[in-house]
């Protein structure tokens, strides 16, 4: 593959050209083999030419000509991070029952509403459990 820059495309492989290894490849992009294969993926990094069965090497002035292509940019803003959701609390049977908060009770027609008389318990549990706290998720197992 010929990496053409803005001037069109260069000529690979002249006598002034070198094929680099690996190692010499990420000296001069400071890439991770890596990310260098997943640019190779999207079309913008140049492809290994093979040297021999197990061998790969990039020409050095398509490195040189992709390097020309980068722009200078400065750092970019980070977005503000969003709050956390609160964790949604499910009420089950075996969820701790809170008190209802007391509503201000208005007078109709002049008569006060009387107030209700507190339920009895309907049976005593067999074995005692250990108390939720309010802020923990039961999920009913």
């Amino acid at each position: 593959m010929t990496f053409e820059p803005e001037g069109g495309p260069i000529e690979t492989g002249g006598p002034e050209d070198r094929l680099l290894p690996w190692d010499r490849v990420r000296d001069v992009t400071g890439l991770s083999r890596s990310t260098a294969w997943r640019l190779q993926q999207v079309g913008d990094f140049p492809e290994p030419v093979r040297i021999s069965p197990n061998r790969v090497g990039w020409w050095e002035s398509e490195l040189t000509a992709w390097k020309a292509t980068r722009t200078v940019r400065g750092l970019p803003h980070p977005k503000p991070l969003a709050r956390p959701r609160q964790p949604k609390l499910i009420q089950t049977s075996r969820s701790p029952r809170r008190k209802p908060e007391k509503a201000a009770v208005v007078a109709v027609g002049g008569v006060s509403p009387q107030p209700e008389a507190p339920a009895a318990p309907a049976t005593a549990p067999r074995r005692r459990k250990r108390p939720a706290s309010a802020d923990q998720i039961d999920f009913g197992f």
